[in-house]
């Protein structure tokens, strides 16, 4: 089981990003993307969060809906692969 860190936070205009990264494999993070969605029928936004798994740097799950999701996903994929460089 990988243990995760927070260790990023950014806010924009469109939205914000937190990102975690797995203390044992440095190289796998999960990135929270929430983002501003406008209402279709009247001012202001709701926001949409999804969560997207990347190895140095690269996508490699586009979207989960949950951090659950997505950390399952990622302790999967050590035990699978090799990530070699």
């Amino acid at each position: 089981m990988l243990t995760w860190e927070k260790t990023g936070r950014t806010v924009g205009s469109e939205g914000s990003t937190v990102t975690y990264t797995a203390k044992e494999k440095p190289r796998i993070t999960i990135e929270s993307r929430k983002r501003h969605i406008p209402h279709a029928n009247r001012s202001g936004t709701w926001d949409h969060t999804t969560f997207v798994v990347l190895v140095d740097g690269c996508e490699i799950r586009r979207e989960e809906y949950s951090l659950k999701y997505a950390k399952d996903f990622a302790e999967k994929i050590t035990l699978e692969e090799d990530l070699r460089p």
